[in-house]
């Protein structure tokens, strides 16, 4: 990109305040288009095992000793860092709840011996930062180490991966790559686009073995892992962080994190940015290209007898119908699409889920029992199953998650030929109104999202039947030789039940939010049509009502409106420079050195 990205965000945010200044442009997209640039955020995915110095490189990245170190991470919890004038965090739980604490707290909610097993429930940990490394939108997303018991890609990382921009995998010199991060490479191998590798702890080696070790790592992750194109950056976070905190540039220098922070930077913000910017204009060049149509239309009906104008008006008509045949088509093809999501991808995942929770959660609660039998019946019980609830939930967390962003992203590609089809249909009326008015209409590509979202909830503890109860109440009387091994069988089935009931709960609101999604595409795409033939239509009534009242009405309101064209004609010549000047980068492998 030939500016920076902040420079032409700007004026590109000028250009559209300058847009929706015109009449004759509706606001919505203006705002639209405003807020998607106000709001944007370039997610930087941070991956690595523990001890690899995640949190280090993290710290150094920013420039403080922000988040806790030389300390055991919760396995499912995330921590977001985006920019702040302030310090500020928010902890997140899996009820919806969240509260605001001090960083001294933090410790406290992302750390195993602050929050054994995570018994506060938390979710995510949410924290603003005035760093200048964030200041242009650089969102930090600290995921927990990779590697987990279970099968089935339960690292929260693969929530979060498919939906970065970009993601630094961390490797060190003194440990080599393990079989769990290895297998975490494979399954995210469709993202290698935008993974950067470092190798950590470059201090520790001399210049030869370094570069014996990059070598080393490099041939591992092509052979092992299956990545064709590999550049592994060496740097030494601690070094980084200590040249930024004394301000030392020699260790600065040395750590070589400033080299890679450029690097980063230029992939990150610059390529990334100018994606966002090209996006926005081509959508603000639709918006100006549909409003002169409209303009336009309402000119030549001005300037057209009126009886050829009606005409025109009723073979738009005769279109109009053709229209509703193809809606038709539309929502027999989007019923399709959310059904095969459904068999194909949920419904395995779900059984997979069972068998692989069932299997690992198996040996688990043996061990666990085993190493409580010496409680009385009654604690054994409760022990038993606060244990079950909690791995249950446990992993139903972080399997919900990360189904939410899979099934989420299938529904979005499915939607894709959808969306893509209804946007042809409504250039092809534009298009068919520009033809049979004689008036000139381009078309601009503009991409339209579409995202879900969650009202999932847990419910582990129903009340309990009648014979719970007396069985609840019988063992507490028994001998513990007889009362623990029937506590055991019992619990062995609430395990079973408890992996069944949230599996079903799991099914049910996935489900239900593809139903409701599905409607809502439907509902917003069909409604983009017919605003598309209305406006049409009103442009063309208002210029047959504007020539009735007298060519003395009809002369000022021509002179508006070609007043209003030239100004959008202007605007648009601006919103295409624009475009020319956000240039294209290179991927994260071909930066060079």
């Amino acid at each position: 990109m030939n500016e920076d990205f902040a420079g032409l965000r700007d004026e590109m945010i000028r250009t559209i305040d300058e847009v929706s200044t015109v009449e004759a442009v509706p606001e919505c997209p203006c705002s639209d288009l405003r807020r998607k640039l106000m709001e944007n955020r370039f997610n930087l995915v941070v991956v690595g095992q523990f001890k690899r110095g995640k949190t280090t490189f993290i710290n150094a990245l920013l420039g403080a000793d922000l988040l806790p170190t030389a300390v055991v991470p919760l396995t499912s919890i995330v921590t977001v860092i985006e920019y702040g004038d302030s310090v500020t965090i928010k902890v997140f739980l899996n009820n919806g709840e969240n509260k605001e604490i001090p960083l001294e707290e933090l410790p406290l909610y992302v750390t195993e011996s602050g929050n054994p097993r995570n018994k506060r429930d938390v979710a995510e940990v949410s924290i603003q930062y005035p760093s200048p490394y964030l200041r242009e939108g650089v969102r930090l997303i600290d995921t927990p180490g990779v590697g987990s018991v279970y099968q089935h890609n339960t690292d929260v990382a693969y929530e979060y991966l498919p939906r970065s921009d970009a993601a630094v995998f961390l490797i060190s010199v003194d440990q080599p790559l393990s079989k769990a991060e290895l297998d975490f490479l494979k399954d995210v191998k469709q993202y290698s686009d935008r993974i950067f590798f470092i190798q950590n702890k470059a201090d520790y080696l001399t210049p030869e073995d370094l570069k014996e070790s990059l070598a080393f790592t490099g041939r591992v992750l092509q052979d092992e892992a299956g990545y064709e194109t590999i550049e592994v950056y060496p740097l030494s976070a601690r070094l980084g962080l200590e040249g930024k905190l004394n301000r030392d540039p020699a260790a600065l220098e040395a750590s070589r994190l400033t080299v890679f922070e450029e690097r980063l930077h230029r992939f990150l913000v610059e390529e990334k940015g100018g994606i966002l910017i090209r996006s926005a204009a081509k959508n603000l060049l639709k918006v100006l290209s549909e409003a002169i149509l409209r303009a336009e239309l309402e000119y030549k009906s001005m300037n057209t007898p009126l009886e050829l104008i009606q005409k025109k008006l009723d073979t738009f008509e005769e279109k109009q119908r053709e229209i509703e045949a193809d809606k038709n088509d539309f929502e027999i093809l989007l019923e399709g699409e959310t059904k095969r999501i459904i068999e194909k991808i949920l419904d395995p995942d779900l059984n997979a889920a069972k068998k692989d929770l069932a299997q690992g959660l198996g040996p688990a609660f043996e061990d666990f029992y085993a190493r409580n039998r010496s409680l009385s019946p009654g604690k054994l019980r409760k022990a038993l199953e606060e244990f079950v609830v909690h791995q249950v939930k446990e992993y139903d967390t972080v399997f919900r998650k990360n189904e939410d962003t899979k099934i989420s992203m299938a529904f979005e590609k499915g939607c894709e030929r959808f969306v893509t089809r209804i946007n042809e249909i409504i250039d092809a009326l534009l298009h068919y109104a520009s033809d049979l008015f004689s008036v000139g209409f381009e078309t601009f590509d503009a991409e339209s999202l579409w995202t879900m979202k969650s009202s999932f909830y847990f419910i582990f503890k129903d009340e309990p039947i009648m014979v719970e109860i007396l069985g609840n109440a019988l063992t507490t009387m028994m001998p513990r030789f007889l009362s623990h091994p029937i506590i055991a069988r019992s619990m062995r089935r609430y395990l079973a039940a408890m992996i069944e009931q949230q599996s079903g709960r799991i099914r049910w609101d996935f489900v239900e939010r593809l139903q409701k999604s599905k409607l809502e595409v439907r509902w917003v795409m069909f409604a983009k049509i017919d605003e598309t033939i209305q406006e049409i239509r009103n442009a063309v009534q208002r210029g047959i009502a504007r020539k009735e009242k007298g060519k003395e009405e009809a002369a000022k309101r021509e002179t508006e409106i070609r007043t209003d064209l030239d100004h959008l004609y202007a605007l648009k010549e601006r919103a295409l420079r624009i475009l020319d000047r956000s240039g294209r980068h290179p991927d994260p492998h071909h930066l060079g050195s």
